[in-house]
């Protein structure tokens, strides 16, 4: 064999292991880039998920209860449909009951680490409200009881369940438009 021919045999060697090492590069790339386009889908899945959740156990209803005991409540107190006075006691009764069971047993879904003081005075006011109002003979809270700082109707719970439901709706529907996208 002459030198001509080892070097043909040398740069088609050379030639067929950089295409090869190419191909191999490649393949490499092209995974990575699947496996974190499929690690993302699977995070923005979850992510929606979670989401879709918090809306649907703890923020959605404890929302619509309140929604609809702010249009209840002030025609309630101007004494307009004193008839169904009792009911509406219990219905307020019972959403409070309902917003409660939710907040001691869907904690996991709340957002942030920390249970939020307005969630605890919910709670005690709510908790002490039922007490007094659905009592039969003095349905009412006692003045020396009503100026307890602790049971007044926290405005900061409302406040904080509105605007961090209709933070996690705006957030969900952009979720949903980007998954949708892929």
């Amino acid at each position: 064999m002459d030198i001509l021919q080892i070097f043909g045999v040398f740069l088609a060697s050379a030639f067929g292991a950089g295409a090869f090492f190419k191909f191999s590069a490649e393949k490499i790339i092209e995974t990575g880039l699947q496996k974190a386009l499929h690690k993302e889908t699977l995070l923005t899945e979850a992510d929606l998920e979670f989401r879709q959740r918090q809306l649907e156990e703890f923020y959605g209803p404890i929302y619509a209860s309140l929604k609809l005991s702010s249009e209840i409540y002030p025609i309630w107190i101007d004494g307009k449909v004193e008839e169904v006075n009792q009911e509406i006691k219990n219905l307020f009764k019972q959403q409070n009951d309902s917003i409660t069971t939710i907040l001691k047993t869907k904690t996991h879904l709340m957002d942030g680490e920390n249970f939020p003081p307005e969630f605890i005075q919910f709670m005690t006011s709510a908790t002490i409200w039922s007490m007094y109002c659905t009592r039969e003979h003095d349905p009412y809270i006692p003045e020396h009881v009503a100026s307890i700082e602790q049971i007044k109707w926290p405005k900061a719970f409302e406040e904080h369940i509105y605007d961090k439901t209709e933070e996690l709706k705006r957030n969900l529907d952009k979720l949903l438009i980007k998954h949708r996208a892929k």
